[in-house]
């Protein structure tokens, strides 16, 4: 292998090492009209691109009384959120989840794909 292509080859290699960082939804908690049943969309206008490249894509619906919520967000999977540890990260889809205990009705979701906390599946 010849000095250039020896450079080449290492400035190659050391490319496909680099983790590109995620795309999410990120609206800090806002309405909804999403009822937590069947699919609804988020309606965030905001795309972020995530601070780390190891974070996923979550989404958080709560009902507390009438007031309905929905939070999104990048989120490092190795760390607890809201005391929860996120078990469905490597999804494509955010499957929302129902977790008890937390006040209220609450469901999360996380993912990896781009901005897949936009659209949000409920269990049936």
């Amino acid at each position: 292998m010849t000095g250039v292509q020896s450079k080449t080859f290492k400035v190659a290699s050391s490319m496909t090492m680099l983790k590109l960082k995620r795309l999410c939804k990120f609206c800090e908690v806002e309405s909804t009209s999403c009822t937590g049943t069947g699919s609804c969309m988020t309606n965030c206008s905001i795309t972020s691109i995530c601070p780390h490249p190891e974070d996923v894509c979550v989404s958080i619906w709560r009902k507390k009384d009438d007031n309905v919520t929905i939070d999104t967000r990048c989120h490092n999977p190795a760390h607890k959120l809201h005391g929860l540890v996120l078990e469905d990260y490597n999804n494509s889809k955010c499957e929302m989840r129902e977790r008890n205990d937390m006040g209220s009705q609450f469901f999360i979701c996380s993912c990896s794909e781009e901005e897949c906390n936009d659209h949000l599946f409920f269990p049936p």
